[in-house]
């Protein structure tokens, strides 16, 4: 039978979720206002703010004068609360930030590797030089998937099945990681474009194509946690075989290594992005052999989003990374495409496909995210008291 639930766990319930809302806010609100976004009493919502203020959690600031009466204060994080890390690790590059309770992200390093696990121990020293006692959780996004919650593979590397426990090992802190695509959707899900969707997608388009489903703002992660790898999908009937070991994947003719390859140049994770934004600059000044490498990865682009939209009904489909600019500077030929492989019923109402909100730090900020969900618990909230 499921345990009654007390008083003492009921308060405990009612702080995890006030920590939630100013976590989640667009800004700072009242204490007047957290009690009818809780539907709890004033006084009880001033009971709770007294006892975040205590365990260092929450803080009240007066808010801007709007006349006579009263001043009004505003919840925001306690200055002296918890922090989390977040790690952004790619095939080329890593950084680290810091980031409070209500999602401010400040970078604190970053810097190149040599694409051998080796690069951990660095990110991990990184770790060292800046944490105190203030940090509770690292979030870590990284650019493959990860079996089971452990097993670490990214093809560009020649990474197979590396084992994530020799990596991030007993000295680490608390950390929680997870796919870099499906982070970057869960970052617009909860603070960009597709904040209060019930069903899309997101894509972020670096060196290729990843993404992920979300239902309801919660990225699906399936039975292995390797769920979203829709660049490994031969939705564009491509002839190339990838590195993956599959032939035809649609990530083959999307991002900056299909851009350099179609640019007759050699696709390469030290240079490619660099690579890719040259190209790209060269189209919109008029070049016509980058405007044709464009075209062709703006067109397959819009083929894989019709193909999956007929199978998983989005409301809307946002897009990260390079994705931005092939919006930006393509997205006619994008919906074209997109609508030409929809099914005929769907294309008087295809699924908007829109720029991501929270840019380049997508990743950065659903690592960030995961890791103030492994804070707000109320077994955590409670051992703070």
């Amino acid at each position: 039978m499921p345990q009654t639930m007390t008083s003492a766990d009921l308060r405990v319930r009612n702080q995890v979720r006030l920590l939630r809302a100013v976590h989640d806010a667009a800004a700072p609100f009242t204490r007047a206002e957290a009690a009818r976004l809780l539907g709890i009493g004033r006084n009880t919502a001033a009971a709770l703010v007294g006892e975040l203020e205590q365990a260092r959690l929450l803080h009240e600031v007066p808010a801007e004068s709007s006349g006579r009466g009263r001043p009004t204060t505003l919840l925001v994080p306690h200055p002296e609360g918890p922090l989390a890390f977040a790690v952004d690790f790619r095939e080329d590059t890593w950084t680290l930030a810091s980031v409070a309770l209500g999602g401010a992200i400040t970078e604190l390093e970053s810097g190149e590797h040599d694409r051998t696990p080796a690069v951990f121990a660095r990110i991990r020293a990184a770790i060292a030089r800046h944490e105190d006692e203030r940090l509770a959780v690292v979030g870590f996004a990284t650019s493959g998937p990860i079996r089971d919650g452990h097993r670490l593979h990214i093809s560009h590397l020649g990474w197979d099945e590396v084992e994530l426990g020799t990596l991030i090992g007993a000295d680490w802190p608390t950390t929680v990681i997870d796919n870099d695509a499906r982070l970057a959707g869960l970052a617009e899900s909860r603070r960009g474009a597709l904040r209060g969707m019930g069903t899309a997608m997101h894509f972020h388009i670096d060196f290729d194509i990843g993404g992920t489903l979300l239902l309801a703002g919660d990225a699906q992660r399936g039975g292995h946690n390797i769920a979203g790898e829709f660049g490994h999908m031969p939705l564009t009937g491509s002839g190339l075989t990838c590195m993956c070991g599959v032939r035809g994947c649609w990530s083959l003719d999307v991002g900056a290594n299909a851009l350099v390859r179609r640019f007759g140049e050699q696709p390469g994770y030290g240079t490619g992005r660099e690579l890719a934004r040259e190209i790209l600059r060269r189209a919109e000044d008029g070049d016509p052999e980058a405007g044709a490498a464009l075209d062709e990865n703006a067109a397959a682009l819009g083929r894989g989003l019709g193909a999956l939209a007929n199978a998983l009904d989005p409301e809307a489909i946002s897009l990260s990374g390079l994705g931005v600019d092939l919006i930006r500077l393509r997205r006619s030929l994008i919906e074209a495409s997109c609508a030409e492989f929809l099914m005929a019923f769907r294309r008087d109402e295809p699924p908007r496909i829109v720029p991501g909100t929270v840019g380049d730090a997508g990743p950065l900020t659903g690592a960030a995210e995961i890791a103030w969900d492994a804070i707000l618990t109320p077994e955590w909230v409670k051992s703070r008291q």
